[in-house]
């Protein structure tokens, strides 16, 4: 999912991972944020994170649904939370 902030600036992606052997994770999402068209962060957050996130950005900060992202991209463990 990709989410816009008004006027443009202030992107989120967010997409499904999956493992090397090419299962689909349960726990994590890639959260990708980009500023002016440059990266500001990319890690992974967990699902009740995700929904936390959408909907307190699409309802309190005006932000719009502008594509769905579906495609899993591949689980990188060096990026994954410690705890």
């Amino acid at each position: 999912m990709q989410l816009t902030a008004q006027g443009g600036n202030m992107v989120c992606d967010f997409y499904p991972v999956k493992y090397s052997d090419g299962t689909i994770s349960t726990r994590h999402m890639l959260k990708i944020v980009t500023f002016a068209g440059g990266q500001v962060s990319k890690r992974y957050i967990s699902p009740k994170e995700f929904k936390q996130e959408v909907e307190q950005r699409i309802v309190a900060h005006n932000y719009e649904v502008t594509d769905m992202h579906v495609i899993p991209q591949l689980f990188n463990s060096a990026m994954a939370p410690c705890c």
